[in-house]
């Protein structure tokens, strides 16, 4: 089923009274959860476990917390010693050797950004400094700078793999890569492929909205999480029942840049360096989290005609739906985009 609808995805698991119509759990059957919080959010794992298996629940959800912290200490571009901090440091003079988890990220991330167009792109980086600079001055980014800007993104194009080697090379100075948009939903499907090598049945993990259902709840019907208004935040107006299925979300509903009073998008389009328009949230579910969370950010970028196109085609993101909140603000004309 593909699907376009203005609304948000919250990932919220609600009570399971609506889903897949199950043959019904062990009556003994409970949620047992633990929240911790890591990458810069709130993660709450939740598994279903009856009262004689709650040591060995607690046993993984454990080791699948490790494998979530594992993510964060590689791929964080903040953690000095992580691997995406030395590729920052010194990929442009030499090829720089990174774990299998590490380079099948930045790998899978881009061809993400081949198959969007450039859309999804973990190279944007830099072109966040000025938009920060611009809202602390209170005046946007000169054209000039955000041109000069441009020069020093393109991951597609400018990120040397050695498949054999595991190594990752920039071919531009000053390029700088963060997987903010994709570590996630690899640290959630991480978890999950924890969980079930540990033999638990139906488990939620949640990283801060970037969640992924496996098996079914406590009850033997499918996890459910519910979809509200942002612009009221209060009230579920859908619910969507999740097997074995992930969610995420992107958004400036929550953060963006304020300048001269008016609001613009955290989200930054790789190929023109200006924030994106109209899309408030786009939330996205999918086969697996990382896709989920990959697309959300590209959708956001692309619109909804051509992020529906995406999903169409069949191809990279095959079995994905895509849900929009949007609304309109203008750019002064000498920062407006091309129209889509």
């Amino acid at each position: 089923m593909k699907r376009l609808a203005l609304l948000l995805l919250v990932t919220a698991v609600l009570c399971s009274d609506c889903g897949g119509g199950g043959t019904g759990g062990s009556p003994a059957a409970g949620n047992y959860k633990i929240t911790r919080e890591v990458m810069d959010t709130i993660v709450t794992i939740t598994v279903v476990a009856d009262e004689g298996s709650r040591d060995s629940a607690e046993a993984a959800v454990r080791k699948a917390f490790d494998a979530i912290y594992e993510v964060d200490r590689l791929m964080s571009a903040y953690r000095e010693e992580g691997e995406v901090s030395e590729i920052n440091r010194d990929a442009f003079d030499r090829p720089v050797k990174v774990s299998d988890l590490t380079f099948n990220a930045i790998k899978r991330s881009v061809e993400i950004s081949r198959e969007t167009d450039g859309a999804f792109d973990i190279t944007v980086g830099p072109l966040v400094r000025p938009w920060r600079a611009a809202e602390e001055a209170g005046t946007l980014p000169a054209e000039e700078t955000i041109k000069a800007t441009l020069k020093k993104v393109g991951g597609a194009d400018n990120i040397l793999l050695n498949e054999e080697e595991k190594t990752v090379r920039f071919l531009v100075e000053g390029m700088r890569i963060d997987l903010g948009g994709i570590a996630k939903g690899i640290a959630v499907d991480r978890a999950v492929e924890v969980l079930r090598a540990e033999g638990i049945k139906g488990a939620v993990v949640d990283a801060g909205g970037d969640l992924a259902a496996t098996g079914r709840d406590k009850d033997g019907v499918k996890w459910v999480v519910g979809v509200r208004n942002f612009f009221r935040r209060k009230g579920h107006i859908e619910r969507l029942a999740l097997e074995d299925k992930a969610v995420a979300t992107s958004g400036d509903y929550e953060r963006f840049y304020e300048i001269d009073g008016v609001r613009y998008s955290h989200i930054i389009d790789p190929r023109t360096g200006l924030p994106v328009q109209g899309a408030a949230s786009v939330s996205v579910i999918a086969p697996d989290c990382a896709t989920a969370d990959a697309l959300a950010t590209a959708a956001g970028v692309l619109g909804p005609s051509r992020a529906m196109a995406l999903v169409e085609d069949g191809r990279m993101f095959a079995g994905c739906e895509i849900l929009f909140a949007s609304y309109t603000h203008g750019f002064p004309d000498h920062l407006a985009p091309a129209a889509e």
